[in-house]
């Protein structure tokens, strides 16, 4: 597997940091920060204060309604991100992502698990035995 490759290739695109994760020869398995852009956050302020009832910024603005959108628009990209590089490489790919903090939600933090095409990948039991 082309490891320094796969790397590069999510640094190119939407993906501001990538740390490797020591786990098994034949799995890499990778922590992923997405950084949302100045037009997501300004679309997902906009979405929030659109449907939210409440004070602006208060517990219900931001857990009911900033935070899922911006989760959504990470998972999206990140999934498109994971397909795009499983067709460049030729491997298998899963991806999870953490809640976004609410006292620093300008970011989404992933771990993808990448190994060679047609071999089993279980990306829930990875994050188990590495205790993540």
């Amino acid at each position: 597997m082309k490891k320094d490759e796969i790397i590069d290739f999510l640094l190119e695109r939407e993906i501001s940091e990538v740390e490797e994760i020591p786990y098994k020869n034949d799995i890499l398995v990778l922590r992923a920060y997405y950084d949302f852009d100045e037009e997501e956050m300004k679309a997902a302020k906009a979405y929030a204060n659109d449907e939210c009832k409440s004070e602006e910024e208060d517990s219900e603005w931001y857990d009911d309604f900033l935070l899922p959108y911006l989760s959504d628009v990470a998972i999206d990209n990140v999934g498109d991100l994971v397909e795009d590089l499983m067709e460049e490489f030729e491997v298998e790919g899963q991806y999870v992502s953490y809640d976004i903090p609410k006292e620093n939600c300008k970011y989404n933090e992933f771990i993808l698990a990448v190994c060679a095409k047609n071999k089993e990948l279980d990306i829930e039991d990875i994050l188990n035995e590495l205790n993540l």
